[in-house]
């Protein structure tokens, strides 16, 4: 089991040096990835699409601050050495491809093989809407930018002729490092599992619980098999919330969050062996407060207590 965490790229905790603390002390324990989310605007009347609450409003005010996720991958991949950083997940549509498949490429030599890119078709209408993107076509765009991907990062001499973009007799240099880059797919629907078989290395879920995970992991071995993919090389990753109770600076939860893991550290034990033994290969927690104090803490409490009994 793996276990990765989420940069404190948003609200009051996202500052340079906060970023710059929790990147190292995250390398120097052992954690196997740090990822960043993607938000480029939020509306000020809110939103009743958030597919993680009951009700569709989104957790965050609309004027909380979110850091661009490349730039902050960037940022963090110059103070670390050993740890795996990814995007769970950049939104495909809200940015070229050619220059998305450029961008991941670069950090990847940068980082000497440590990127994951991670994928998703996006939510908010509103944000889609603002940047001049077509949201009833965000599959269909999603698919093609991956297909592009994979031309750009793979072929001596990329060509691709598809609905949204066309180019041939061009170079694309420097290609990753990772052959192939790993790709990462985030959402919670069949199509998104579909994706994952299709084109990515890892099924990538949040907000979900691992009995959701195991209700949809016959539909992903299914399919697997239906194509010709082995299921056993397909990565399953699951991406929550985590607030332990019983650590001391951890009482300030800053805002909610769909199906978080809240609990003492023996709950976290627990919850961890359920995954473990449903399928799930790769845990990624992010953290219910602002207070970088207390999201170290929480850290820290993983590596002395939650891994080893894991891992034992």
């Amino acid at each position: 089991m793996q276990f990765g965490l989420g940069l404190p790229s948003a609200g009051e905790a996202a500052s340079g040096s906060n970023m710059i603390r929790f990147a190292r002390r995250a390398d120097e324990l052992g954690f196997e990835s740090l990822w960043c989310g993607d938000h480029i605007l939020l509306p000020t009347a809110g939103t009743n699409q958030y597919p993680y609450t009951e009700d569709g409003s989104f957790p965050r005010d609309a004027s909380v601050g979110f850091l661009e996720t490349l730039t902050v991958l960037s940022y963090v991949a110059s103070v670390t050495q050993r740890i795996r950083l990814g995007s769970t997940v950049i939104i495909l549509p809200y940015r070229n491809p050619i220059v998305q498949a450029k961008m991941f490429a670069s950090l990847d030599v940068l980082t000497g093989g440590r990127v994951i890119c991670g994928v998703g078709v996006g939510w908010l209408e509103k944000e889609f809407d603002s940047l001049g993107v077509p949201y009833a076509e965000r599959g269909p765009m999603s698919d093609e930018f991956l297909e592009i991907f994979q031309a750009l990062w793979t072929q001596a001499e990329p060509e691709f002729h598809g609905k949204y973009y066309q180019f041939d007799g061009m170079q694309f240099y420097p290609k990753p490092i990772q052959n192939p880059l790993p790709i990462w797919v985030g959402g919670h629907s069949r199509r998104a599992i579909r994706r994952t078989i299709a084109y990515g290395h890892a099924w990538h879920p949040t907000r979900q619980t691992p009995d959701f995970v195991a209700h949809h992991l016959p539909y992903l071995r299914q399919e697997a098999e239906r194509t010709g993919r082995d299921p056993e090389h397909i990565t399953i990753s699951l991406k929550r919330s985590l607030h332990i109770t019983d650590v001391g600076a951890s009482n300030t939860v800053a805002f909610r969050s769909g199906n978080a893991l809240v609990g003492t550290t023996q709950d976290i034990i627990d919850d961890a062996k359920r995954c473990q033994d449903i399928g799930i290969h790769q845990l990624t927690y992010d953290f219910r407060t602002d207070d970088i104090d207390a999201q170290i803490a929480i850290m820290e409490r993983l590596v002395e207590r939650v891994i080893p009994a894991i891992n034992a």
